[in-house]
């Protein structure tokens, strides 16, 4: 496929050509369906080196690179295209549900081929290394930053701390972040304004910004130190986290393998707490 081959090749491709790859990646539709020209004066580069560009990738042309993107975009879209809620309310319950599974399968696999796992490395290197662990997400995605603390303070003996809601909400929490610690921002369509705020606490403290977002519009792209791009297509809510989570869920156990002996030590303490606490609940009396 055309685009995971721009997104493999990417990091060794000469300035000029990483430049047109970006464009590529984050705006495929235009390019499919947009001029040489267009394309051209959208990244401003001339039309000669988009020419040379997909010479380099082994296509005779611009037209036969911009017709493989076409097919590759249709090929992609057509069995989880996109559907209205009546059209799929309309549908059986087995074909309805088919829908669904497949929609978040494509999601999950569309999200780890866009990983770096030298970046996902680094991520996990931050956690282990970090004073403490912030975790910034607002809106629906606050609820995946709350799993995301309580697997990481299962396993790992860190503090982590969440900073979402309002500003007067977290300043607390987020007044404490320094350069020792790590934040990791999760922001999807509509970005919250919230995020920049966080963002610029964070720079502006030399610590590290991990970011899970779904494309460079996002507010603070340019800020963190490595992103995680998560495909959120839904087909009936605002986002799905499908990918998101599955990446959460990787990278923790990752952190766990590489400290399996105090991960286990952890483990095993959150474990007897536990049954502690159900023992007590189970015997109120005593």
């Amino acid at each position: 496929m055309i685009l995971d081959k721009i997104r493999k090749m990417l990091p060794e491709m000469p300035n000029s050509y990483q430049k047109i790859g970006s464009y590529m990646l984050d705006h495929e539709q235009s390019v499919a369906f947009s001029s040489i020209h267009t394309i051209s004066r959208s990244i401003g580069v001339s039309s000669a080196t988009l020419v040379r560009f997909a010479k380099s990738l082994g296509f005779e042309g611009y037209q036969e690179f911009k017709h493989e993107i076409q097919d590759e975009i249709r090929h992609r879209l057509n069995p989880y295209d996109k559907i209205a809620l009546s059209e799929l309310d309309i549908l059986p319950d087995e074909k309805r549900l088919q829908k669904l599974f497949q929609n978040e399968y494509n999601n999950t696999r569309s999200t780890f081929s866009n990983i770096k796992m030298a970046d996902l490395e680094i991520m996990g290197e931050g956690i282990k290394k970090a004073r403490r662990v912030y975790l910034s997400a607002f809106g629906a995605t606050a609820y995946v930053a709350q799993i995301f603390k309580y697997t990481l303070m299962s396993s790992l003996e860190k503090e982590v701390y969440v900073v979402s809601g309002s500003v007067s909400d977290y300043a607390p929490v987020l007044k404490s972040f320094s350069s020792e610690d790590v934040m990791f921002l999760m922001t999807f369509p509509p970005y919250s304004l919230e995020v920049r705020h966080v963002a610029k606490v964070v720079k502006e403290k030399s610590g590290s910004l991990f970011l899970f977002t779904d494309s460079a519009a996002c507010p603070v792209y340019s800020e963190a130190d490595k992103v995680i791009r998560c495909i959120t297509n839904s087909l009936l809510l605002t986002n799905s986290f499908a990918g998101l989570i599955s990446i959460l869920h990787v990278l923790v156990q990752m952190v766990y393998l590489d400290e399996k002996e105090s991960a286990a030590a952890s483990r095993q303490k959150t474990i007897s707490m536990q049954e502690s606490g159900y023992l007590v609940i189970s015997n109120p009396k005593e």
